[in-house]
């Protein structure tokens, strides 16, 4: 069956103003109200799904949406979801959220949340892939386990603002809290710093790890693996990794969430009389069924074809149809259509 398009249910084009479709909502709503289609099934039906479409591309969070993801429910890709199927991963590569919770205003501070780019094709973001990273970041210092301070040795209070890092200002009846001077807000001062690490308490790590990317993943996503950053000076806790994705363009298909469109042609014969064309989807060539009568730019549905999520849901194949028109007809082609057009005059 053809897809309702809310665009076309209105009768508006996708670069509509809110004024354009508030105007065409009411236009067709006098045309089927009740009152002007007594008895009419069809035309209260027609109503309900003018108020749903309006009731979308009036809005313009859901008409935001619905233009993104082929669907007004907030049921897009949700990347922060994907955090229990990550987190699970990375418990066995040790340092990995090693020291627990984010950072007090007292405690040593985490460390930087580190960026990493993957480029995905077209069809590794489609159907999912298993990508190898590679990436440095900071840990704690293996001699000083973090402290910074040399083996034997460990470090002391600081005595300017007693451990805590900050000190009071007096600014006459205000007291403002500053950053302490000496330790730098640590708490800590170290009189023999670690050999390896100076007295910074990190090391560089070489990081090489497999990373299953779920389907469905667009282009400006990402994933956040908490704890998968650099730590933080002093035993501080790890940053987070961010992972963001660069999906490449297709040269047929275009994604919108879940659902995938593209542009198909049609003889003009099928276009006419009905019948089945073979469809190219991204899992290979599909049957799709035309209705006779079909006009370009009809939007047909092609039923789970699109992306296959690992929570369950099933994304469709939206095809808008092209009426193949013969550039150069034949002798036996021109004679048809003239008749066609005779019997049709």
């Amino acid at each position: 069956m053809a897809e309702d398009d809310y665009y076309d249910i209105l009768g508006v084009g996708r670069n509509a103003t809110q004024d354009e479709i508030k105007k065409a909502y009411r236009t067709l709503a006098k045309k089927y109200h009740p009152d002007r289609n007594p008895n009419d099934k069809s035309a209260e039906e027609k109503l309900k799904t003018i108020n749903e479409a309006y009731g979308v591309l009036g809005d313009p969070d859901k008409r935001t949406r619905y233009d993104r993801w082929g669907t007004a429910d907030e049921q897009g890709i949700d990347m922060e979801g994907f955090g229990d199927i990550f987190s699970s991963i990375f418990r066995g590569f040790g340092g990995f959220g090693g020291f627990g919770g984010r950072g007090g205003p007292t405690g040593p501070a985490a460390g930087q949340t580190l960026r990493i780019s993957i480029n995905l094709t077209f069809e590794e973001a489609f159907f999912g892939v298993e990508k190898e990273l590679a990436f440095n970041r900071k840990i704690h210092c293996e001699t000083c386990k973090g402290s910074g301070a040399a083996p034997g040795s460990s470090p002391k209070t600081c005595p300017t603002c007693r451990g805590q890092g900050q000190i009071a200002r007096s600014m006459g009846f205000l007291s403002v809290a500053q950053t302490c001077p000496t330790c730098g807000g640590l708490g800590e001062s170290i009189d023999t710093p670690c050999p390896s690490c100076r007295g910074q308490g990190l090391q560089t790590e070489r990081r090489e790890i497999k990373l299953p990317i779920p389907p469905g993943v667009e282009d400006g996503q990402g994933i956040r693996i908490s704890g998968g950053g650099n730590a933080g000076a002093r035993r501080g806790p790890f940053g987070d990794l961010i992972v963001m994705f660069n999906v490449a363009t297709h040269d047929i298909f275009v994604r919108r969430g879940l659902h995938v469109y593209m542009e198909h042609e049609i003889p003009f014969s099928v276009a006419v009389l009905g019948g089945e064309v073979e469809v190219p989807t991204m899992r290979g060539l599909s049957k799709m069924k035309v209705n006779s009568g079909t006009e370009g730019g009809t939007l047909f549905r092609m039923k789970h074809k699109g992306v296959h999520a690992e929570d369950g849901r099933r994304g469709d194949q939206l095809v808008r149809v092209k009426i193949q028109v013969p550039k150069k007809p034949t002798k036996e082609q021109k004679e048809f259509l003239s008749k066609f057009s005779e019997v049709f005059s």
